[in-house]
């Protein structure tokens, strides 16, 4: 797997030496697999000569005043009756969206954090219910989930275009020995959209850390490494009594403007893994719908309030980075210009970078090379960045979504994987809206190419001023090559027009 890395800097800008960060980053990741199974992943740092201004200057930008109060009600569930069913990251999903929520001056009371057994299905809808009382028409209301999903029958009202309808999990969800659920225990989205129908006049924002949740699971299953938040398919018991409390229903794909839906995954049928984030388990929607509120990075116009278009393309590219192009986050309705979020009432800035001083790593047939540096063993259950699997004399790795990186024989190649990984985290925090991402395209698509087939990137466009390209890459196994221009095949040392083609590149094998 080869990453390169894109960045833009201001070249008439003074900036001391412990100031030397890359200010733009934007990473790119193509799927490229030999016999379809080798993966590509692509991180391009841009080196731009155009003058740009580092400090984030408010003149001239009108600050919005979104009117109404901000209130939330946060779900996080690790523990359910069925024990095969335990994650170990949804609860930390709560909790770190529960501060993050506070300090952005959220209204969110201890009653509507509801945590592993005190998140049933009675218990979420009375805290929503009494949630919708004590707010105004025209306030915001907050939903955030962070467990598993499931599919079931589509039943009445119809409209699933799979015929199947898809549920949140909550704590209290049972399975007979036949595998059928019981209704009680989950709730439809069906059911969920008819609450949010009665609340039309407040505006609604819902963050689903679930798989299925594009309809609407985390899934436990193992692919081939770590937790996915999954519930899968059931069908309901025979003769089950209804559901308690009786909830009022709505056919889901009716549009409700007042609702922002926003879900890790944007099909029904994928997963939602759990990763490693600040050394814990964690969803990566709800560790990065934390950051977005939590600072300016999202803000990309800077007027003290997120819109659906700015989440989308921050939470995508978040994603995708830290998933490896497993999981592109969809918000519905539309990504557009709507204001979601006030970032106006922050108290004390609450942080929630990545710790990157450690890389957290799974060993398998053997043991651990004395000496290696920024390194957290973890079991195989556990979350992880990498994963060593010794064969003999060599050691294949694989990334934390099962992704074959390399083969490797010696413990200088164990370290510079390592520190290859770190340099990778540290660049993923540095992304930021308000530095305008520079775009690349692949003609091809992002899904995956043959070994052999020529890929086509175009990189920047016409509107970010951008005067010159420089191209490196970091290998399969952390090396560092230059790969453009090279002035020997007559490549343009500054391009005068943008957006740029690059030159053809051929889909290879990792090493």
């Amino acid at each position: 797997m080869i990453n390169f890395v894109l960045a833009k800097f201001d070249f008439d800008h003074t900036v001391t030496p412990n100031m030397s960060y890359f200010y733009k980053i934007y990473r790119f990741f193509s799927k490229i697999k030999a016999q379809f199974l080798t993966v590509l992943s692509i991180l391009l740092f841009l080196l731009s000569l155009s003058k740009i201004t580092f400090a984030e200057s408010n003149q001239g930008v009108e600050r919005i005043k979104i009117s109404g109060t901000q209130h939330a009600l946060v779900v996080g569930i690790d523990k359910y009756k069925s024990e095969f069913m335990n994650l170990n990251g949804a609860v930390n999903d709560a909790k770190l969206l529960s501060s993050a929520l506070r300090d952005a001056g959220v209204n969110l009371p201890n009653a509507r954090i509801l945590l592993d057994e005190q998140a049933t299905r009675v218990a979420f809808v009375r805290a929503w219910r009494n949630m919708v009382r004590q707010a105004k028409p025209g306030d915001t209301l907050i939903v955030t989930f962070a467990g598993h999903g499931a599919q079931e029958d589509d039943l009445a009202p119809l409209g699933e275009p799979d015929k199947k309808d898809e549920s949140f999990i909550f704590h209290d969800y049972k399975i007979d020995k036949q595998n059928r659920s019981n209704p009680q225990g989950r709730i439809t989205d069906d059911e969920l959209f008819g609450l949010f129908e009665e609340a039309s006049d407040y505006k609604i924002l819902v963050i689903a850390d679930s798989c299925h949740s594009s309809g609407m699971i985390r899934a436990i299953s193992q692919k081939p490494f770590g937790k996915y938040r999954s519930g899968g398919y059931r069908q309901l018991q025979r003769l089950a009594p209804p559901a308690y409390p009786s909830l009022p229903k709505s056919r889901e794909g009716k549009a409700l403007p007042h609702v922002t839906y926003i879900t890790a995954v944007n099909h029904d049928s994928l997963q939602v893994m759990e990763t490693t984030l600040n050394d814990k388990a964690h969803g990566a929607l709800s560790w990065f719908f934390a950051q977005a509120i939590s600072g300016k990075k999202a803000d990309g116009n800077k007027n003290g309030h997120l819109e659906r278009d700015e989440l989308d393309r921050f939470l995508t590219e978040k994603l995708k980075i830290q998933t490896h192009h497993n999981q592109n986050p969809k918000i519905l309705p539309n990504s557009d210009k709507v204001s979601v979020f006030d970032l106006q009432n922050q108290k004390k800035g609450f942080v929630v970078e990545p710790i990157t001083s450690r890389i957290a790593i799974v060993v398998q047939n053997g043991r651990v090379p004395k000496g290696l540096q920024h390194i957290r063993l973890v079991k195989s259950h556990q979350t992880f960045d990498l994963y060593f699997v010794i064969k003999g004399k060599q050691t294949v790795v694989f990334n934390n979504t099962g992704d074959k990186l390399t083969t490797i024989s010696s413990k200088q190649e164990w370290q510079r994987l390592i520190n290859k990984q770190r340099l990778l985290k540290i660049l993923a925090t540095q992304f930021s809206m308000r530095l305008a991402p520079i775009k690349i395209k692949l003609r091809e698509g992002n899904g995956l190419h043959k070994k052999g087939q020529y890929l086509h990137f175009s990189i920047g466009s016409s509107k970010e001023n951008l005067k010159a390209l420089t191209l490196f890459g970091l290998g399969a196994k952390g090396e560092l090559q230059f790969l453009y221009p090279f002035k020997e095949y007559g490549y343009p040392l500054k391009v005068h027009r943008f957006p740029y083609n690059l030159p053809p590149m051929t889909a290879s094998s990792g090493g």
